[in-house]
This record gives C-alpha cells, structure tokens and sequence, in this order.
C-alpha cells in the first residue's frame, strides 16, 4: 500500500519547504504521519457515508490541520487527484508535481515580498499563463489576475493548473473545510480584503445527527438539529463545517445546564418560576429567568424573527434545539472576535471556549484566565458529544 504521502524520502523533501521541521519531521513523527495519514486511503471518495466514515475524516481534518501547511496541502490533493505547483515565498523555491504528488520539478523563482494578495501574495490561485517570464495566477478570493513570480526557465506548468504560494510569515495557513482546501488567518477565520482569503463556502450537505441517548427528549432535539440545518445555515450565513460544530455544542451543552432536562433544579424552576424571580430580586417579573433545558435567557432576534419563539417556548425540544443552535451562532462569531485576548483560542479550540460566553463569563478571556480543559463543565460537554454522532453525504 503506498501511503499518501508517499515514501520516507517524500516527506525529507517536503521536510524542507516545512515551517517546523524540527517539530514535525522527527523520525518519530514520521512513523506516527505515515500510519495515520495511510488510514486516509480507505474513505470512499463520493456516496454516502457511514457515521464512521464521518467521524474519521473529522478528527483526521482536524490533525492533519495541525501539521503545516504542506501536508494539508498533499492530503487534500492526494484525495482530489490533478497537477498542482506549491510555490514557497520564503524560500523562493517552485514545485511543479502530477495528479499523483509526484515532483516533476524544481527550481529557483524571483518573487514579491508580502502575503498580500496585491503582492503577488500566498493562497490559492489558478494558472493563467506567462509575459515577459512573469507567471499569472488568477486569485481564489476575487478572481483577478496577479503575477505571481518570474524565471527565465520553462516550468511544465499549464493553464489552468491550481497553484498554492506558501506564505512568507505564520500569520497564514492553509486548512481542510467542508471537504476542501481553504486559505486564511493562523488563529482564526477573517474577512481581510488585503489577503487572497477563500470565500466562504455556504454549500449545505445531507447530513445524519443521530445520539446514543434513547430518551424521546433527546431524539427530539437531535432530529430538529438535522432538520432545520439547511434553514439556520441560511439565516446565519454559516457553513457546513460551522454547523456540524455549533450542532455538537447546542447538544452538548445540555449536559452540564439541565443534564438533558433530567435535573430536578430545572425542573423545580421550570413549575415554580416566580420563586426564581423573587431569588432574583425581580418579584413575580420572570422576564429574565433563564429557561429551557440549555437555559436561555434571551431568544437570538433572529430566532424570534424565522421561527417566532418565546422563552415560554423552551419547554419543547425542537424549539430549544433551534433557540440554542442560534445562540451557539452568536457565540461563534464574538468567540472569533476575541480570539486576540486569549492565546488559547484558534479556530481548531472555538467549541471548548464557547461556554464562557454562554456563561456570561467573557472576563475570563480578556483576563486569560479561561481553561476549559479543567472544567468540570467543560468536560461534561466534551463527553456528552462523543455520543452526538455526524452522518453526511458528500
């Protein structure tokens, strides 16, 4: 069996072009990469897929994600076979290889210096041609034309061919996001007009939630979770990667809230909500009692807006499901425009920081107090959503 990445020599190649070869190209590493990354082979390339299937392209995406852009680049062309070229700003170096990663060759190139895309700047490009010896590449991001590098040699590079530049500094990284190759910001997702970003992907896919949970309960909020799928990723402009996400939190944040409308306190407040208020010094105004088994104390307007619920709503499971899915958004998008305040947060760690938001607990961020791998909540989340499983078709 031939690994994707080829043979050890392979990877010593690539080893050079690598950010970290200290880090990733150890021996061990090696072995480690080319066993995991072999698994890889056996995911069907179409039809539907098995909860699985599913489950191993995600914590594969995730790892492979986490070893530079290289290998990201070599995992997503090796399971979507063309001729490609990498062309490495640092180095200066172009790599032109077949649809079966193979180097057809390799030579010393004059580039721009920056990442900016009106530098000639790193991500995805498509090739256009070549004057005066300065290639062309038209930009993923808005589909215009940049020369991207000059040689007075002759690569074997042909129009049309997809050309990934390398960028010069770590504030950039190429990812696996909704089955294909993306460009963006090292920490989190951005909309930078100065950079060749790849746009969003709003393409919704056949999706399967099931849970190992055999309560009629949670069935039904798992069910309404897939079934409004495609309508909140409308509403909230998400993509589908972004909703299989805040899908596994709007379901594991049960656990900790109400243990999945099981807790007696929930249910207490649930038929006396007026002692609630009174606690709360509000009198018998209930307004903003938390409620629902996620206890919410505010619908997202948005929600209010499509779907017309209430917090007297929160009761039934579909509508929590939906209240929460919505919430989760938000959430999504302040955890991403917080990420400068904790070095913890990534776009790969958003859902084990997105419970401090839905506590009310931002200060832990800004303080860079926030470690959600010990909580207690934290990892009741965690482990209720190893038994949320994904299904999709591709």
């Amino acid at each position: 069996m031939k690994h994707l990445l080829g043979t050890s020599n392979d990877i010593d190649t690539l080893a050079t072009l690598s950010v970290a070869p200290a880090l990733l190209w150890s021996k061990s590493m090696k072995k480690l990469l080319l066993f995991t990354m072999s698994i890889l082979l056996s995911l069907p390339a179409t039809s539907a897929l098995t909860d699985q299937d599913y489950e191993r392209y995600n914590d594969l995406k995730k790892y492979s994600n986490t070893l530079g852009d290289l290998i990201v680049i070599d995992y997503y062309q090796r399971q979507n076979p063309s001729p490609y070229a990498i062309l490495d700003k640092k180095t200066k170096m172009l790599y032109v290889l077949d649809e079966k990663a193979q180097r057809l060759a390799t030579l010393k190139v004059k580039t721009y210096a920056g990442d900016e895309l009106a530098k000639g700047g790193s991500g995805i490009y498509s090739l256009l041609g070549v004057k005066g010896g300065v290639y062309f590449a038209r930009a993923e991001k808005d589909q215009s034309a940049h020369g991207l590098f000059f040689t007075t040699e002759t690569p074997p590079l042909t129009k049309g061919m997809v050309l990934y530049v390398v960028p010069e500094t770590t504030a950039h990284r190429f990812r696996i996001r909704n089955r294909h190759i993306t460009f963006n910001s090292e920490d989190v997702l951005k909309n930078l007009k100065e950079f060749n970003y790849t746009p969003r992907n709003y393409t919704v896919h056949e999706t399967r939630f099931t849970t190992d949970r055999t309560d009629r309960f949670s069935q039904r909020y798992v069910q309404a979770l897939e079934k409004q799928k495609p309508r909140l990723m409308e509403i909230y402009k998400l993509e589908n990667d972004e909703y299989n996400l805040l899908a596994e939190f709007a379901y594991g944040v049960l656990a900790p809230e109400t243990n999945f409308g099981k807790s007696w306190t929930y249910r207490f407040k649930e038929m006396v909500p007026y002692i609630v208020s009174l606690r709360k010094g509000n009198g018998l105004d209930t307004s903003d009692n938390s409620r629902g088994p996620t206890q919410i104390k505010d619908i997202p307007e948005l929600i209010t807006k499509h779907y017309g619920i209430e917090k007297e709503d929160l009761y039934d499971p579909e509508k929590a499901a939906i209240a929460t899915l919505g919430k989760s958004a938000e959430f999504l998008i302040q955890i991403r425009n917080r990420a400068d305040q904790h070095p913890g947060i990534t776009e790969e760690t958003l859902q084990n920081y997105m419970y401090y938001l839905y506590q009310g607990r931002r200060s832990e961020i800004i303080n860079k107090t926030a470690t959600p791998y010990f909580s207690i909540k934290g990892n009741l989340i965690r482990e209720a959503i190893k038994g949320f499983h994904i299904e999709e078709r591709f």
